[in-house]
Parts: C-alpha cells; structure tokens; sequence
C-alpha cells in the first residue's frame, strides 16, 4: 500500500502524529496514572497563493488543525502534543506546484490574522509522487510542523496532511512534561591538611666548662690559671 493511502484518513494523520508524538516503540510503555489531554483551540489552515514571506489569496480550505482528546497514554508528561488534519482538496497536485502556493497555520479562528506556521509548497517528489514541506514558525508563535501533499485516488484531487507541534520548550511548557534539572552532585569536602609534625626540640646546650680564674679571683685568658707570685717579706 502506498504511504499516501495510509495516511490520506484523519485517523491515519492522527495515528502518525501520535507516533511521531510518542517517539517510538520504547514510548509506548504507560505512566500509573493517565491524565486527560487539555483541549486546544482549532487552528484554521488553508493553502494561499504566494510564499511565507507574502502570503496571498485563499485557494483551497484546509480541515483546521486539532489535537487528540482523552486519556493521556504512553510518556505523557514527557511527549509533545501535535495537532493534525486531512483534507481532500479539489486540486491536482500539479496545479498547485504550477504556482506559488504556501500552506498556512493560523493561531485560531478568532485570531485569523496571525500566522503562527507556513511552508511553501515545493522539493523534490517522492517515489510514490507526493510532496512533503516543513513548515516554519511564524510570529515567534513556538509552533512548527510538515505538511504531506500526495495525489488523490481520483486523480484529480490532492490529499492534505498537515501536522504542527509546539518546539521542545513550549511543547514542555504546555504538556507539563518537563524535565526536572539534575541535582550537581555535592562539591567533595577538599581533605584536611595533616598537622605538621612538631619540630623536635634541640638538645641543651652543654654547659661550658667554668672559666678559670686567677688567685685573687679574676678571670684568666684563655682559662688558664695563673699563679701570683708572693712578694718579697
């Protein structure tokens, strides 16, 4: 079956941006206790003339953009929610590459102005003929998404998946998953400086031999003993 078949359903858009959501095999292991997913506004989506920079005329509705309901499943709290839609257009996909065509996110039907992602349609086709765009933030809105273009089954249609997500900040931000910032492990105590050992005390100075004096009990030098002569009686 061709890849455009699989997901040229809204279920099968769905399921691909809960794979892409879920991050694999792996992801699918659920938390203890599901949460129920917060409800998005819609985003109206449409394909224009022109390019992101100029955007034109409305050529062709898109289904707007929603978000999955209900149980939170799989590693909800670390997941980032998207928000998808399919749309058959009444367009070959040749018409719309013969022209400058973009598709457009808005934020929401009550705020239609503001362009929150868009991509210009155009590369390089598939082997199954489709074309697949990403779409870039606008407005510093934190969404970015792709949009999966492939011809319809009728030939004379195209199938329209477009797909938006929140980038890693906002999309933590939004589904509550956020990390939590590992404690730095503690700064070892630096090691004590052993004392130093005590400086062993000198030996005493050995007393000096006394210094001899002479008879009459003055010193003699050099510590020798000098007898006095007795006078002549």
């Amino acid at each position: 079956m061709r890849f455009g078949r699989m997901i040229a359903t809204a279920g099968g858009a769905a399921a691909l941006a809960g794979m892409v959501a879920l991050g694999g095999p792996a992801a699918w292991a659920q938390d203890a206790t599901p949460e129920a997913a917060e409800t998005a506004a819609a985003r109206p989506a449409h394909i224009h003339t022109g390019t992101c920079d100029e955007v034109g005329e409305v050529v062709a509705p898109l289904t707007d953009l929603t978000g999955a309901v209900g149980d939170r499943v799989g590693q909800a709290r670390r997941a980032i929610p998207a928000e998808s839609s399919y749309t058959n257009v009444p367009l070959t996909l040749d018409a719309i590459l013969g022209a400058d065509h973009v598709v457009n996110v808005h934020l929401s039907a009550e705020e239609i102005g503001t362009y929150i992602a868009c991509g210009e349609i155009g590369g390089s086709l598939s082997p199954e003929g489709a074309i697949i765009i990403g779409l870039r933030e606008l407005n510093d809105s934190g969404f970015t998404g792709i949009a999966y273009l492939a011809p319809g089954a009728d030939g004379a249609s195209t199938d329209v998946s477009a797909f938006v997500a929140p980038t890693l900040d906002e999309g933590r931000n939004r589904g509550g998953g956020a990390e939590e910032t590992p404690a730095t492990a503690e700064t070892p105590a630096t090691e004590v400086t052993p004392a130093t050992a005590e400086t062993p005390a000198t030996d005493e100075t050995p007393a000096t031999d006394e210094t001899p004096v002479i008879a009459d009990g003055t010193p003699a030098e050099g510590g020798m003993e000098i007898a006095t002569p007795e006078a002549d009686s």
